[in-house]
């Protein structure tokens, strides 16, 4: 019986403590770079018979084993995406449209640069 209750409690003290780690501004702004890179990544490794589209579709789960982070600290980044303009949810479990379009025709005019 104690040792069930002591189980609980550090389970709890677990979930707690990984709960306050917020992340700053700053690494928020490095992981939305990642994110975008991270789709431009996938929009390249596709085979398209034409343009590929202006955007990917991204899941909040896969980003964070990739990423090594929590669930939250991903949601929070892709809100900061989406107040950029650069994200939006599909679906309440965890699917997100990315949009590459702006970031891929910048990159297409520094290139000609």
């Amino acid at each position: 019986m104690f040792r069930e209750q002591l189980r609980h409690l550090f389970s709890f003290l677990k979930r707690t403590l990984r709960m306050e780690q917020q992340l700053t501004i700053q690494e928020l702004l490095l992981l939305a770079e990642a994110t975008v890179n991270y789709g431009l990544t996938i929009q390249a490794s596709e085979k398209w018979s034409a343009l590929p589209p202006p955007y990917v579709i991204i899941t909040i789960p896969e980003l964070a084993f990739r990423f090594t982070k929590t669930p939250q600290a991903i949601n929070d980044t892709l809100l900061l995406l989406r107040a950029m303009g650069r994200s939006e949810p599909l679906d309440c479990h965890g699917h997100w449209k990315l949009k590459l379009t702006d970031i891929a025709s910048s990159c297409e005019y520094e290139r000609a640069a």
